[in-house]
């Protein structure tokens, strides 16, 4: 994982979920398929992610890509 990735995710095998730093206590989340930006949002980042995301960030990470990558299937 890149310094500035804090967290990733593949949803299906077949889609991307990045968490990439944008400053100490920020991030941007961007969902993709292969080159496709399906969703790009700006995310916080709990106590600065120092060792990592916290448990209430990955949660809602994780349902904001669910939904999304729901939204895809329908």
């Amino acid at each position: 994982m890149q310094d500035n990735v804090a967290w990733t995710s593949s949803p299906d095998g077949r889609y991307e979920v990045n968490v990439t730093r944008t400053d100490d206590y920020h991030g941007e989340l961007t969902i993709s398929e292969g080159n496709q930006v399906l969703n790009r949002k700006p995310v916080g980042l709990s106590y600065g992610a120092i060792f990592g995301p916290d448990v209430a960030d990955v949660t809602d990470w994780q349902r904001i890509a669910v939904e999304c990558v729901d939204g895809q299937k329908s």
